[in-house]
């Protein structure tokens, strides 16, 4: 049995935490700051007529809560869909820790089982115990039956999936220069994938097919998950967690170059193993430049403020990331290979050349049926049980991009 991967989608998450309003294209990067504010998030996925993407359509009727797709098509922007529009007002994020999307934990003491600390608004007096975010989508593939994973995506020069802090202008004198934060949020970073394939019951299925957006093909609908506080948890969904720089240790030195677990001993009554859902990725970095030359991005902010000395010094991150790059900062990142089989992660341990993929075989997030719309909830969160989870790690900004891939299997 062979695997044949190829690209179906390249998904560039747009989440923009911070105090100011950027400008942003189809790929975009996510900030997240000590007091931030939320200033829009836009997604681009695209996979051509192999994999589709629709936003989840919610409607809420009495008691009643109803989930089906809109329009699918080859690209989405999260920012440009109303249905969205709750994501413009997420506060800050404050690190949680969760072994399956389900329950997460703020504290010793305080477990959210029901979502009531998730996408939290700016100014809430709950941020400061626990705020992470989650969204739902859909994916349906017209041509066959494939796996979906988080991959490296090569063949992409706008795409592929890595977690890296941005560089910060500081100026020296009169001179602006790009340097790293002092803290760091790569290591501490977590995007989670909770799917399942339970399916919508005949009503909510009547109802997409009253839509404007309805096709004939897709005869059933897959991926049901818990409200906020509706007392019903789906217990037995399949949680994969994308843990990026996963040798990346920047307050925990001794690390560095190791895959290095997360300890989930939360107390006797949660022993939890995550072990077998990590979808593990080795460190990203910037680009560096040439031997006596400075890197392309610093090359790209030395040409974006030249000439500029009229703008603030407090909006100098978000006219360079923002409006000047319009957030397309892949072509400026060297991304990390994937570990190639989840078996082979273990506590303390260093990766050759043959131990790497550009994705992880044994772990995928879920399986496509051809024609079968998947409801697909997405979580994005800073783990408080990494080892670099610190308050240094907590204000860090720093930018995401994902990219999906997917795999079939045929006899040779």
């Amino acid at each position: 049995m062979t695997k044949i991967y190829f690209k179906l989608i390249a998904m560039a998450v747009a989440l923009m935490l911070s105090v100011s309003v950027l400008i942003m294209s189809s790929y975009a990067w996510m900030v997240l700051s000590g007091n931030p504010a939320v200033s829009g998030i836009q997604v681009a996925i695209g996979g051509g007529n192999t994999i589709l993407v629709a936003p989840d359509v919610k409607v809420v009727e009495g008691e009643k809560v109803y989930h089906y797709p809109g329009y699918f098509s080859d690209k989405m922007n999260f920012g440009a869909n109303t249905n969205y529009d709750y994501l413009k007002e997420i506060g800050g994020l404050t690190p949680v820790s969760t072994s399956n999307g389900i329950d997460w934990f703020l504290s010793d003491t305080l477990v959210d089982s029901e979502l009531m600390y998730a996408n939290l608004p700016s100014g809430s007096e709950n941020i400061k115990k626990g705020n992470y975010i989650y969204l739902d989508f859909w994916v349906v593939s017209p041509s066959g039956d494939y796996t979906l994973r988080v991959s490296t995506g090569d063949e992409n020069p706008n795409g592929g999936s890595f977690v890296v802090d941005l560089l910060e202008p500081v100026k020296n004198g009169e001179a602006w220069n790009l340097a790293k934060p002092e803290g760091s949020a790569a290591a501490a970073i977590r995007i989670g994938f909770l799917a399942n394939e339970y399916h919508a019951d005949t009503e909510t299925m009547l109802k997409y097919k009253d839509t404007h957006a309805y096709n004939e093909r897709y005869t059933a609908l897959r991926g049901l998950y818990s409200e906020p506080d509706s007392g019903t948890v789906y217990d037995s969904s399949v949680f994969t967690i994308y843990e990026p720089n996963a040798d990346f240790h920047p307050l925990k030195t001794e690390f560095e170059g190791q895959y290095k677990a997360t300890d989930y001993k939360y107390d006797e009554d949660h022993p939890y193993n995550i072990q077998s859902r990590i979808t593990a990725q080795l460190k990203s970095s910037w680009i560096s430049g040439n031997e006596g030359e400075s890197s392309p991005i610093e090359q790209k902010f030395q040409t974006a403020i030249y000439g500029n000395d009229d703008i603030e010094e407090s909006e100098i991150m978000s006219y360079f990331y923002g409006q000047y790059l319009q957030g397309q900062i892949a072509p400026y990142i060297s991304k990390g290979d994937f570990i190639k089989l989840n078996a082979n992660l273990s506590d303390e341990k260093s990766f050759a050349e043959n131990d790497l993929a550009g994705a992880t075989n044994d772990v995928y997030i879920i399986k496509l049926e051809q024609n079968k719309p998947q409801r697909i909830r997405m979580f994005i969160w800073l783990e408080g049980m990494d080892i670099d989870c610190e308050a240094s790690a907590a204000s860090a900004r720093f930018a995401v991009n994902i990219e999906f891939a997917g795999a079939s299997e045929k006899n040779e």
